[in-house]
């Protein structure tokens, strides 16, 4: 008497997920050292863009003469510093309040420009970033496998701005521990927001690789 068949196992939306996100499957996903070649590409252009709104254009209305008392108390920090090997005693220079609000304003300002540069490219860009498009990666949902939706664009933008900027040793360890318990290399935000990143360079379609790019 021949054994029953065995009824193939059942595949839940995990499992359908790793098999297309794995390597060699139709969208594989991005490796973290081409996604960390692209986040520092976007990192040099963001710090860039935003040292001159904030500095050239937003800091002379908002808080004029904020620059030129920032460049003296660092003057008066660094001479302070060299003399503190010889001089124990001496307390380090303490910024007015006005700097203060100056400083406290310019780092609202960066976190709104990165917050609304990761944004846009997720949500109106089809899940690209300028560092994302030179690396040939994309973001997309873990829910349609399309272009994230508005919302977990913000979302997303949003918390890697957090990662970023608050507590950063224990996001960043955060962020990438969540590695170890996926098989799709999402990161933490990839998961909380339910998104991937894509390697496009490798992606299949209808089973085959896509055409090489030409000019």
């Amino acid at each position: 008497m021949s054994e029953p068949e065995q009824a193939p196992p059942r595949l839940t939306q995990t499992t359908a997920l790793d098999s297309v996100l794995r390597d060699g499957g139709p969208m594989p996903a991005a490796r973290l050292g081409i996604r960390t070649l692209a986040f520092l590409l976007d990192f040099v252009l963001l710090t860039a863009v935003a040292t001159v709104i904030i500095w050239k254009i937003a800091m002379p209305h908002a808080h004029p003469g904020a620059f030129a008392e920032f460049n003296q108390w660092s003057l008066e920090f660094v001479n302070w510093l060299s003399d503190s090997e010889t001089q124990t005693e001496a307390a380090p220079p303490e910024w007015s309040e006005e700097l203060g609000q100056a400083l406290a304003y310019a780092r609202d300002l960066q976190l709104l420009i990165f917050w609304l540069y990761f944004a846009i490219g997720e949500a109106f860009c089809g899940g690209r970033s300028l560092g994302k498009l030179a690396c040939r990666l994309r973001s997309v949902s873990t829910v349609t496998l399309a272009p994230p939706p508005i919302m977990a664009g913000i979302v997303r933008g949003g918390l890697k701005t957090i990662a970023l900027f608050f507590a950063f040793p224990v996001a960043l360890i955060a962020t990438i521990g969540a590695l170890f318990f996926n098989q799709r290399r999402q990161l933490g935000h990839d998961l909380l927001s339910r998104t991937a990143v894509i390697d496009e360079k490798y992606l299949k379609v209808n089973g085959k690789p896509p055409p090489p790019i030409t000019n």
